[in-house]
C-alpha cells in the first residue's frame, strides 16, 4: 500500500503564495538543499490540483516529475498534456482509494493548501513534510484552508535546520474521530 506523503512550502505565516497565486516570495528559498533528491525517488505518483497543474508552467522549469505518474484532481473538462498524467474527475474520495491501491512507491500530495486540506479531512495524508521558509507575507493563500480539519494527532519525525534559516519539519500523520458529546438537559 502505498505511503501518502504531503512535501509542501510556506511562509513563516502560513502562506504557500500571495493573494495573486504567485510563489515569487517562496522562489529565494527554492535552492536550498532539503533532500529533494532522495524523497522524489522514493516517489511514484504525484497528485495535485488544477491550479498548481496550471501553474507549473509559468515556473520557467518544464515539467518537473517526469516519469512519475501524474493525477491532477479537477472538477474540470479537458485532458492533461503530460506523458503519463491524466486528469482525475471522479472525486476525492475514489482518487484515495485508487491511491491506496498503489503499491510502486509513495505517492506525494504536490499541492495546493486546498488538495492538501481536504487529504487530511479525507484520513488520507499519513506523513506531512512542511518547508517553513523564514519570509513573512501578511497575507496570501494559506496553507491550509481554514476550513480544513480532521487531524487529531501528529507524531514529530524530525526537525532539520537548513541553509538560509528555512526549517524541514517531518510529522506523521494519525486521524481518529472527533468525538460528539452528549447533550446533558
Amino acid at each position: 500500500m502505498a505511503v501518502i506523503r504531503g512535501l509542501i512550502a510556506a511562509s513563516l505565516d502560513g502562506f504557500v503564495a500571495d493573494p495573486d497565486g504567485s510563489v515569487a516570495a517562496l522562489a529565494p528559498f527554492v535552492s536550498v538543499e532539503h533532500g529533494y533528491q532522495r524523497f522524489i525517488d522514493q516517489v511514484a505518483t504525484v497528485v495535485m490540483g488544477r491550479r498548481t497543474y496550471d501553474l507549473i508552467p509559468s515556473l520557467g522549469i518544464g515539467w518537473p516529475y517526469a516519469g512519475k505518474r501524474g493525477l491532477v484532481l479537477t472538477s474540470g473538462r479537458g485532458a492533461s498534456v503530460r506523458e503519463k498524467t491524466r486528469f482525475w474527475t471522479d472525486g476525492l474520495p475514489a482518487l484515495v482509494d485508487y491511491l491506496r491501491g498503489l503499491d510502486d512507491g509513495d505517492v506525494w500530495v504536490v499541492g495546493g493548501g486546498r488538495l492538501m486540506a481536504g487529504m487530511i479531512e479525507a484520513g488520507a495524508l499519513d506523513r506531512l513534510e512542511l518547508l517553513v521558509a523564514p519570509v513573512l507575507l501578511g497575507e496570501g493563500r494559506s496553507l491550509y484552508p481554514r476550513c480544513a480539519r480532521g487531524l487529531r494527532d501528529m507524531r514529530l519525525n524530525g526537525v532539520e535546520a537548513l541553509e538560509r534559516g528555512v526549517v524541514l519539519l517531518d510529522y506523521g500523520l494519525s486521524y481518529r474521530p472527533v468525538r460528539k458529546l452528549a447533550v446533558v438537559s
